[in-house]
């Protein structure tokens, strides 16, 4: 069995009820699984840590397929030959920072600008539950880079004090358009929990910080900062948004 870092919600989870569940996403740096409705991850050293993984200090993770069973009871969560346990304890929560700052990168967030509707984004940095539909589950991939923009929002909004009820009230309701682990996520930031590389933007917002996280995925971290960004920044307009995708 190996040992790894985990949320305090996710080692309660693997020392419940024993469970069954199916692979839903297999590679040698990650794989997550449906359990009963949850979905639970383990990662390699080189993955990036999110709120619903183990992560584990393996070069990589035992070849394993989509639709393998995995188990989890006893605090252990097994896949394929692999048994791993959170025996360490990590916070996702990001914390208040009202006077948060980001440094002016929009022109460096067209990977995830670029193919959502801007209609959309000006609703949502006005804080308009009405952009949700349209960028719920948008995009390619395991979390789709609408997903991503919205979680940086929802993120950032809460840590700097914004009323985000609404617009956490509709992604709630318009999660099952999109995957089960971007559905995982968005729930992780509806409670105010991040990826450490988003965590350490919003704390310190410097160049080293925001370097990384843009090195997240094609366009995740691009996305998640350019959430942040509308939920931070008064100054992005409707017209500016526009302006920047011609």
């Amino acid at each position: 069995m190996a040992g790894g870092a985990g949320s305090p919600a996710l080692r309660a989870l693997l020392a419940g009820p024993p469970a069954t569940g199916t692979v839903v996403h297999a590679g040698p740096q990650a794989v997550y699984a449906d359990l009963g409705g949850a979905v639970v991850g383990v990662v390699a050293r080189g993955a990036v840590h999110v709120p619903c993984a183990v992560a584990t200090t393996l070069t990589d993770l035992p070849d394993v397929a989509a639709g393998d069973e995995v188990t989890a009871g006893d605090g252990v969560l097994r896949v394929g030959p692999l048994g791993v346990a959170a025996t360490r304890l990590v916070s996702f929560t990001v914390p208040r920072t009202p006077a948060a700052v980001l440094p002016d990168v929009t022109a460096e967030l067209s990977t995830a600008r670029d193919q959502l509707p801007a209609e959309a984004l000006a609703r949502l940095a006005a804080g308009d539950p009405a952009a949700v539909p349209a960028l719920v589950g948008r995009g390619d991939g395991l979390t789709p880079v609408g997903d991503d923009v919205l979680a940086g929002w929802l993120v950032a909004a809460h840590a700097a004090g914004r009323d985000d009820a609404a617009v956490a009230a509709a992604v709630l309701a318009h999660l099952p358009r999109t995957t089960g682990l971007s559905a995982a996520l968005l729930r992780h930031a509806v409670a105010g929990e991040a990826i450490a590389p988003f965590r350490a933007v919003l704390v310190r917002a410097d160049a080293a910080a925001v370097a990384a996280l843009l090195a997240v995925g094609h366009s995740s971290g691009a996305g998640m900062l350019l959430g942040a960004h509308l939920a931070l920044s008064s100054s992005i307009t409707h017209e500016a948004l526009e302006g920047s995708t011609r």
